[in-house]
């Protein structure tokens, strides 16, 4: 019997140490926390409009970004890249905020401010990040040591900030409008 119980013991460790539990244990707190939410979340149109542009703006960032003519999945999770996550979300959120309250309420002015220093700051304070992060990277590996907390693409290009605001534009005119 305590054979058995170490067995059992040792294979609980292992299974906490794999990444199977871990997939296990998020996609059941995204299930539960995704059937009590979202009911919730269907009256929002503004948290509503903000998650459609994200899951649609990571959801093309694969298709943009290819490795040796091969979809990159790897990038549906990552930041950086074409388009802008973090724009699309700003920009749905000031658009619906702006179709429901009107142009000139304080609400939408106060999120157009807000999310025009966020898509700043993506294009200059992030992209200069990830340019040293590359470089750093480059002269560590000349040293033939690696750095794996370093990633290779952050911020965003005015084109990428730009095709996410459109995206969030119009990801919130569906849902506030539909």
């Amino acid at each position: 019997m305590k054979i058995i119980e170490i067995t059992f013991v040792s294979l609980l460790i292992g299974l906490a140490k794999s990444r199977l539990l871990i997939i296990m244990a998020v996609t059941a707190v995204l299930l539960w926390a995704g059937l009590h939410l979202l009911p919730l979340l269907s009256r929002d149109r503004y948290i509503l409009s903000s998650l459609l542009s994200v899951f649609c703006t990571q959801g093309m960032k694969p298709f943009t970004y290819q490795m040796a003519g091969r979809i990159d999945w790897r990038q549906l999770f990552r930041c950086g890249g074409m388009p802008s996550s973090h724009s699309a979300v700003v920009a749905a959120l000031a658009t619906a905020l702006g179709l429901d309250y009107g142009w000139t309420s304080p609400v939408f002015q106060t999120s157009a401010v807000l999310g025009s220093i966020i898509v700043y700051d993506s294009c200059t304070l992030r992209r200069t990040v990830g340019e040293q992060s590359r470089i750093i990277r480059e002269l560590v590996q000349d040293k033939r040591r690696q750095l794996p907390l370093l990633k290779g693409k952050m911020g965003h290009t005015p084109i990428e900030a730009s095709l996410g605001v459109l995206c969030g534009v119009l990801c919130a005119l569906f849902v506030v409008r539909f």
